[in-house]
Order: C-alpha cells, then structure tokens, then sequence
C-alpha cells in the first residue's frame, strides 16, 4: 500500500467526512490550510488518484473524488510505517493512545487496533 503525504492525509481527512468532493470543494476546504492553488490541488488529487488512494467518478457532470480506503485502513499503514521505520517496534503495537481521538469513532479505532495487530503475513 502506498503511504500518503502529509499534504495527502488532509485532503483524506476532509474526504473521509464529506466524501465524494470536487477538487473545487476540496480546495475551498483544504487551500488555505495547505496554502495550494487550485491548480495544485488538481495535481495532488490526480497522483493520489494514481497512486490509488483516491477513486474518481462523476457526479452532475463533475468528477467527484472518494478515499479508495477506509479511515483506519490507510492510518494503519502510517502508523505501521512510522512504528517499524522510525521506532523499530516488531510485533504487536500499541494502540490504546488512538482510542481518545477525535477522529476515530469506537468502531474505526477497533479497526485500527486489529489492522495494527494482524500477523505480518497480511502487510500489503
């Protein structure tokens, strides 16, 4: 799996809420917190499309974007990544510091929690 940028997680963020946008919609909410042009929001929507973190469809005639995974499908690979990279952490990982965020309901952090802890033979 692909892990996105910073700058991807934000527009992620925005779509696991709102989902599907338009890049228009999507810059309205993320430009000036990223700071981006419109043309820069475009670019970044279309590598993430192509990277496969973003699915594309057409909505009224306007393409449309929506995560390809789920909110906890795509933090666990982050912080798998972050775990195994930065901290050098094998095995099981500790997941009760996610479980007061607000970003994750009850039923996304159970979800977190069994991706983080699967066995390594499932890593995509």
């Amino acid at each position: 799996m692909t892990q996105p940028s910073k700058s991807e997680l934000a527009i992620l963020k925005i779509l696991w809420i709102e989902a599907p946008l338009s890049a228009r919609e999507i810059q309205e909410k993320v430009g000036p917190q990223l700071d981006w042009s419109f043309s820069t929001t475009r670019t970044t929507l279309s590598r993430m499309a192509d990277k496969s973190l973003l699915r594309t469809d057409t909505k009224h005639g306007v393409r449309v974007y929506t995560p390809v995974d789920s909110k906890a499908h795509t933090l666990s690979g982050v912080v798998r990544e972050f775990f195994r990279t930065v901290l050098e952490m094998q095995g099981p990982l500790p997941t009760a510091a996610f479980h007061d965020s607000k970003m994750l309901s009850e039923d996304e952090w159970m979800e977190l929690d069994r991706l983080l802890n699967e066995s390594d033979d499932d890593d995509a």
